[in-house]
């Protein structure tokens, strides 16, 4: 049989102890999320495509594939869509609050070295309008990460809005709005200068100001409030954003909070606040989320207001292994051993103790050996005439 012997480009094999931290580290998120009152949501992991055409994320990210009808269906990129199509399908009555997890699938650029497989756990907060939804997303990231003792983490707040309505002032089209994007996200000062004096409105200075509105909120907000027209309706926004900052602070006195007035949402179905999520030696966002009160549209229903978060918890569980505080492998200490007309005796002594393991192997030798090689403390040889305990690593033992 001819086979290729290396993985597909981002997929990797977990091992041992990074195989069971990651399986405990998902157990722990759910738990929290479930005492926090989270109802669990499974959806599958092959969608029809149609799912997630809303999306702005580019399509060529999607793994695609037909079924035996000649559908085209793609492994999920996200968890939110899928949610949003059960709400729109399945007649279940909001408010809710659901927590999910499982694996997502992105096709990313093999020279990126980026994972095209993920582990992500969340939550979606279904028909809560208020700002509270927002302040329980943040809450239950803080339990989480502090219950992983996840160091020095920090989360930055933004507003889909912003750019949007800078966009619709200007009266932008798709092309120069893409534009305009690229020159937020890279936070170029000599762009947006050209940009601004291409389409010169009263929102110049605030827009060639954005990339150094981003950091302390006290200091962005004070320059944003001396940039923005009294009745702009981004002067509005900026004030809400402050309003759930100042709250956040409150509750969270000794958090890490930046904001960044323009973030611009990854996925075009936000509507309101957004947030991200980092930490000392990790290397990218590992956390996202915000508000997307319009997502149930795009699935022929009336609005709903929703707030959701998700987690990469790969990147985590990766941390935490370069951390060693991975949650440790379950120590064996014994090999019970015996022939298999023993088999029901072993198998009691194996019961009564959860650091023993039933010996698998045909003679005492087989199992010495392996012993050994997983560092056992010892093998009881379990015979008619009783049970023999044998210390492994002693040079004679008996027969």
């Amino acid at each position: 049989m001819n086979w290729n012997r290396s993985l597909p480009s981002g997929t990797k094999d977990k091992l041992f102890r990074e195989a069971n931290g990651s399986y405990q580290v998902e157990k722990q998120v759910n738990t929290i999320l479930t005492q926090r009152g989270y109802q669990r949501i499974d959806t599958p992991s092959i969608e029809f495509e149609a799912v997630f055409k809303q999306q702005e994320k580019d399509e060529k990210d999607f793994y695609r594939f037909f079924d035996k009808q000649g559908r085209l269906m793609v492994l999920r990129p996200d968890m939110t869509m899928p949610i949003g199509r059960v709400l729109a399908t399945t007649g279940i009555q909001p408010p809710l609050k659901l927590s999910y997890s499982g694996k997502v699938f992105r096709l990313n650029d093999e020279m990126l070295g980026e994972q095209n497989e993920l582990t992500q756990a969340g939550i979606e907060l279904i028909s809560y309008s208020s700002i509270k939804a927002e302040i329980e997303c943040l809450s239950c990231a803080v339990e989480i990460l502090e219950e992983l003792k996840i160091p020095n983490f920090h989360f930055e707040l933004g507003h889909a809005q912003i750019f949007r309505q800078i966009v619709a002032f200007l009266k932008l089209s798709k092309k120069e709005a893409k534009e305009l994007q690229s020159y937020f996200y890279n936070k170029n000062v000599s762009d947006l200068q050209k940009f601004t004096s291409k389409y010169s409105s009263e929102l110049d200075s605030f827009i060639c100001a954005m990339p150094r509105l981003f950091g302390s909120p006290r200091e962005v907000f004070s320059i944003a409030y001396e940039l923005l027209p009294q009745e702009s309706e981004i002067l509005r926004t900026v004030t809400e954003l402050e309003e759930l900052m100042i709250c956040i602070q409150e509750v969270y006195p000794k958090i890490s909070l930046t904001v960044d007035l323009g973030l611009v949402a990854l996925m075009d179905y936000y509507t309101g606040v957004l947030f991200s999520g980092y930490a000392d030696l990790i290397p990218e966002i590992f956390l996202r989320g915000g508000r997307y009160d319009s997502l149930v549209e795009q699935f022929g229903v009336e609005p709903i207001p929703a707030v959701g978060l998700g987690i990469n918890l790969d990147i985590l569980v990766a941390l935490q292994y370069q951390l060693n505080t991975l949650a440790p492998l379950k120590q064996t200490t014994t090999l019970v051993h015996g022939s298999i007309d023993q088999i029901n005796k072993m198998e009691k002594i194996v019961k009564e103790e959860p650091t023993y393991q039933l010996s698998l192997f045909d003679t005492l030798e087989e199992a010495v050996t392996y012993g050994k090689k997983w560092q056992y403390k010892q093998i009881l040889e379990v015979t008619k005439a009783g049970i023999k305990t044998i210390k492994v690593g002693e040079e004679e033992w008996p027969v």
